[in-house]
């Protein structure tokens, strides 16, 4: 784990408003498909997904996960655009597999035991380039 400060980071998304799962998976195809569509699936894309809401306290139908994309100033992109929350996050690399995944959603709170976490923002999910090529991703934990 590293401790990374993010600032003024925009990002172009789409959302998909409904229960978390299956449509989410679809959702990161069709947007790689659209980045891969308009030039935008480059050596340097970053790709963050974003839970925004906790399906213990919001209902099925109204929880919102977002795709986006990290723009630089020179980028273009028709979708709509918004800013990741400033702040420090905590990073953890975990190996790109299903079981992997589900495997640091069990375990977060044994992972975060002596992190301050902030949970007014929500976990990132990043998927950088370099790491997927390496079967890896991030998960970046809002910490205070």
């Amino acid at each position: 784990m590293k401790i990374e400060e993010f600032k003024d980071i925009t990002i172009a998304y789409m959302r998909n408003i409904g229960e978390y799962g299956n449509k989410n998976e679809k959702l990161m195809v069709d947007f790689k498909n659209f980045l891969k569509e308009n030039n935008l699936f480059t050596d340097t894309a970053i790709i963050l997904g974003i839970a925004l809401d906790n399906p213990n306290l919001i209902p099925a139908d109204k929880l919102r996960y977002d795709v986006g994309l990290i723009l630089n100033e020179n980028k273009k992109v028709n979708l709509p655009t918004r800013k990741i929350d400033d702040g420090k996050y905590a990073i953890f690399e975990v190996i790109h597999t299903k079981q992997d995944v589900l495997s640091f959603w069990g375990n977060i709170h044994k992972l975060t035991a002596d992190l301050l976490v902030d949970d007014r923002r929500p976990i990132i999910e990043r998927y950088a380039s370099n790491k997927i090529a390496n079967h890896l991703c991030e998960f970046c934990v809002p910490i205070l």
